[in-house]
Parts: C-alpha cells; sequence; structure tokens
C-alpha cells in the first residue's frame, strides 16, 4: 500500500474514533446485529410446540432422527365439559380478543398405540376462549371456548421412511374422551 492509502485508512480510522467506536466494537455490532435478526426468523411449522403442524392439514412429516409437534382442536363439548370446568392458573392474552389458559393437568393421553421405538406423547392441552362480537344491535357479546392440544412424535434415526399412523385416547379428568389419531410421514434426514 502507498502513502496515500494508509492515510486514507489513518482518517477512516480517525474517523471511528471519533464516533467513539474502534474496528473491533464495530464488528462485535454487527455479529450481535446478525444474531438478532437471526432469532427473529421464523420457526419452522411442526419444529417445537409453539408452531406445531395442524393434524387436519394431512400426515406432519418428520425427518428420522427427530420430533416434529402435531396441533389437534376440540371443542368442550367433544369431552362433555361446560367452561366453569376448565382450571387455567393464568390466562394470557392470545390474540384480538382472546385469551389462552394451560389446561394440561386435567388431561391424559391413555392406550397408546406407537410403532416400534417410536415415541408419542401429550405436550400440552390449553383452552382459548374468544369474545365474539353479536351480529345485530339486539345480538349481545358472547364468549366461545375452544381447546388446542398438542402432540409430539419422536421417530427413531433406524426407523423404515414411510407413513405410520399413532393412536390414543385423550381423556378429560372427571369428565369424557376423545380418540387421537396423528399420522406421520418419515423421511430420511440429510446424510453428511
Amino acid at each position: 500500500m502507498g502513502p496515500r492509502c494508509i492515510a486514507k485508512l489513518g482518517r477512516d480510522q480517525h474517523l471511528l474514533i471519533r464516533l467513539g467506536m474502534n474496528s473491533r466494537a464495530l464488528l462485535g455490532l454487527v455479529a450481535v446485529l446478525a444474531l438478532l435478526v437471526a432469532a427473529c426468523a421464523p420457526a419452522t411449522a411442526g419444529s417445537a410446540a409453539n408452531v406445531p403442524v395442524m393434524a387436519s392439514a394431512g400426515p406432519a412429516i418428520v425427518t428420522l432422527g427427530s420430533s416434529v409437534y402435531v396441533r389437534v382442536d376440540y371443542s368442550l363439548t367433544d369431552f362433555g365439559l361446560r367452561p366453569g370446568d376448565l382450571r387455567a392458573s393464568l390466562w394470557v392474552p392470545g390474540g384480538y380478543d382472546s385469551e389462552i389458559g394451560d389446561v394440561s393437568s386435567q388431561f391424559g393421553l391413555v392406550d397408546l398405540r406407537v410403532a416400534d421405538d417410536w415415541r408419542f406423547s401429550l405436550v400440552n392441552v390449553r383452552a382459548q376462549r374468544r369474545t365474539v362480537a353479536g351480529s345485530g344491535a339486539f345480538d349481545a357479546n358472547r364468549t366461545e371456548y375452544s381447546l388446542l392440544a398438542v402432540y409430539r412424535v419422536d421417530a427413531p434415526a433406524g426407523a423404515v421412511p414411510g407413513p405410520y399412523r399413532f393412536r390414543a385416547e385423550l381423556r378429560a379428568r372427571g369428565a369424557g374422551a376423545q380418540s387421537v389419531t396423528i399420522n406421520v410421514d418419515a423421511r430420511p434426514g440429510a446424510t453428511p
């Protein structure tokens, strides 16, 4: 590099120092910003309990050696429950005119029918209550309740790729039960 380039670099370095930053701090800031942007990226559907695949969308795709989370929606009447039967310890906002409460302690998964070396489990059951506006001048607002159950399917690494079906019964303590069928399509993972 000639003296002109060094002088130019010197001026840029001087500008960074004048701004109260050096090149290491600038690189650190860029790294932190890159991590923040990556953390804001949406998760793949089915990869975590808070972004499950809807069972009604068809077979959930699972890579051998990994897990998939699947959601099934129910009404309270499916279990013979009334709104007063729900014992959520805390209701949190869940969207516009909606609240969600964890009622997992009131439910259990029984009579599991699972392929060898696979795992099928209940992750959580949440109750959702929504306020629905009336449609006319004399129609009052009403509250609707629904149940959202999330299941986890763990695929063993050595399983044969293809379709699998998991069955069980979701039972509400002190109330009714519903049969559960989860279909998955197992696919081989990426090879190194």
